[in-house]
């Protein structure tokens, strides 16, 4: 499984240069939720968040990428112009994710079909967890905003929790 820290690196790379994660080092603050699952350290899932608060938060990253392969050669052979209007959204999209992403259209383009799904999986996770984390922030909001002024809701109504 390839290993990513802003480059694009197999797992024999990253153990024969002695790129693993330190949670010892000093100067860099630890994870803060679920420590014990590595895949919280991938900047993959970083990217992904971003992607999902910033440009789609309701895309399927799997299709997105397979879907802008093809479009990349369309667009190289017949121009852009040539796009349906959605199509051209959906590239747009794309390219908004490959300026996120450091070397992801290069990484794209040499990966097997196994990796890309891996890439898709991780930054869709991401995805998602922008989705959860907005919808907990607007949980908050609406409660602010259905209580009145210097009183309390009854039956009371969690702030924190996804259900109630």
């Amino acid at each position: 499984m390839p290993h990513y820290d802003g480059h694009f690196h197999s797992d024999q790379d990253a153990t024969s240069s002695g790129m693993k994660h330190s949670q010892s080092n000093v100067l860099q603050l630890g994870p803060r939720k679920c420590p014990h699952v590595a895949n919280n350290l991938d900047p993959l899932l970083h990217h992904g968040h971003h992607f999902g608060h910033a440009v789609h938060a309701f895309c399927n990253v799997q299709v997105l990428l397979t879907n802008a392969i093809v479009l990349m050669s369309e667009v190289e052979e017949r121009g852009l112009e040539t796009l349906t209007q959605d199509k051209r959204r959906e590239y747009s999209a794309f390219w908004e994710l490959l300026k996120i992403v450091p070397k992801l259209e290069d990484h794209l383009m040499s990966s097997s079909k196994e990796d890309m799904m891996m890439i898709a999986e991780l930054i869709q996770k991401g995805t998602s967890g922008a989705r959860a984390d907005d919808m907990k922030s607007m949980k908050a909001m609406v409660i602010d905003w259905i209580t009145p002024k210097g009183q309390t809701l009854s039956p009371h109504i969690p702030r924190n929790v996804k259900m109630g």
